[in-house]
């Protein structure tokens, strides 16, 4: 996959607009809402909610700088089907569905975006569905490793994630939070997971992806 076309895609759709700010909380995209415009993250973290009307919806995933939201409503005109909600401050612009329809149609590096973030967005699903089939521990980790490993910063000879609520890692991997309680234990004690508010820090990436082959989820 050619990424510089995927880059000169992002580069049209910014051109002669300013990004807007958004705060954490704030609803980038409310599900049942008319698709008037996509979205490209340019900072900032978000995640994707399926409304299910359940106390626990699940997070279908996040998306960071550079991701494109919004594209399948406006391209097929149905509703929005999911909530993007801010789990960390940040900019996104705004482009509106009649213009990204033009540029879709007769620019080849949008066209090459919207591509790669379908193809994203299936190499997503593929990980959630075999992140489903683990259990206790281990699946808990692979969400971790791989959320951490995409949006995560450096923090000294590991990685950093902010922003991701122990709620939040809780609906992404269709559990409770009292559930998720004893596995992200056994993370800490084992040197593989450092916890604070709203951040999670792998010391050791590749040890914690060590402990995902190794272990059966450790129930």
């Amino acid at each position: 996959m050619d990424d510089s076309s995927a880059d000169r895609g992002r580069a049209t759709l910014r051109a002669g607009r300013r990004p807007r700010q958004f705060h954490r909380g704030e609803h980038l995209i409310t599900a049942g809402t008319p698709s008037e415009e996509v979205l490209l993250l340019e900072s900032g973290l978000v995640k994707v909610v399926l409304p299910t009307g359940e106390a626990r919806e699940p997070i279908t995933g996040l998306c960071g700088s550079g991701d494109l939201l919004g594209e399948i409503g406006v391209t097929s005109g149905a509703p929005r089907s999911a909530h993007v909600i801010a789990l960390v401050a940040g900019t996104a612009w705004h482009v509106a569905g009649s213009r990204f329809l033009a540029l879709l149609d007769g620019n080849p590096d949008v066209r090459r975006l919207v591509d790669e973030t379908w193809r994203k967005r299936q190499r997503n699903a593929d990980e959630n569905q075999l992140r489903q089939m683990r259990t206790g521990a281990a699946r808990v980790a692979m969400c971790l490793l791989s959320w951490t490993r995409e949006f995560g910063t450096e923090a000294g000879s590991g990685l950093e994630l902010r922003g991701v609520s122990q709620q939040d890692l809780a609906h992404a991997v269709a559990m409770s939070v009292k559930t998720i309680e004893p596995f992200l234990h056994v993370l800490r004690d084992l040197g593989l997971l450092h916890t604070s508010r709203l951040c999670y820090r792998l010391p050791a990436p590749d040890r914690l992806g060590h402990f995902i082959a190794s272990t059966d989820g450790m129930n």
